[in-house]
């Protein structure tokens, strides 16, 4: 894959409007002639130069899909003779037709969703493992002082709230695991 040298900012023709440089631009096109300037410096396997195509390659391909996703709403912001209502319907049908959201463009929602499950499996194994302390019975030294007792020999132990705070901990995190912010 070639880069072509047009889009150093100094040989770019401010005449014709598909290549004008705008302010914007103009950072892109100097990374982009450091980017060459940098490759053409040192030497590139036959391997990596291939992976750093492709990366280039989908690095574009996906600032064009954005300014795709884009150019609706920028098409509703130029038409300046529409009244308030006007944009707000012209605005809840491009919404409604694109499905535009952070969330799913962001690569990193895949990572977010594979933390809540596993953050969600440990907090359903604390309140499992609480409550198997609660019912299963312990060996007496294991239990080490009676605060309340229900009759002589029985009681809540120490033992019962150490599990009762487990178990408020796994019913923390689930609270805490799904509570949009």
């Amino acid at each position: 894959m070639k880069i072509p040298r047009l889009l150093d900012s100094k040989k770019v023709s401010e005449t014709s409007p598909d290549r004008a440089v705008v302010p914007e631009n103009v950072q892109v096109a100097n990374k982009v002639n450091e980017l060459v300037t940098v490759i053409g410096q040192s030497v590139v396997g036959q391997q990596q130069a291939e992976t750093c195509q492709k990366q280039i390659a989908e690095a574009f391909e996906q600032s064009a899909f954005k300014a795709k996703q884009v150019a609706p709403f920028q098409d509703l912001d130029k038409d300046n003779n529409l009244s308030r209502e006007e944009l707000l319907e012209g605005l809840e049908k491009l919404l409604s037709e694109n499905q535009i959201d952070s969330r799913i463009n962001n690569p990193k929602a895949k990572k977010r969703i594979f933390q809540k499950i596993i953050i969600f499996i440990l907090a359903i194994l604390l309140i499992v493992f609480g409550f198997a302390m609660i019912i299963m019975p312990a060996p007496p030294s294991f239990e080490l002082f009676t605060v309340f007792y229900f009759n002589p020999n029985d009681g809540i132990t120490i033992m019962d709230l150490v599990s009762l705070l487990i178990i408020f901990g796994g019913v923390l995190l689930i609270v805490l695991n799904f509570n949009k912010k």
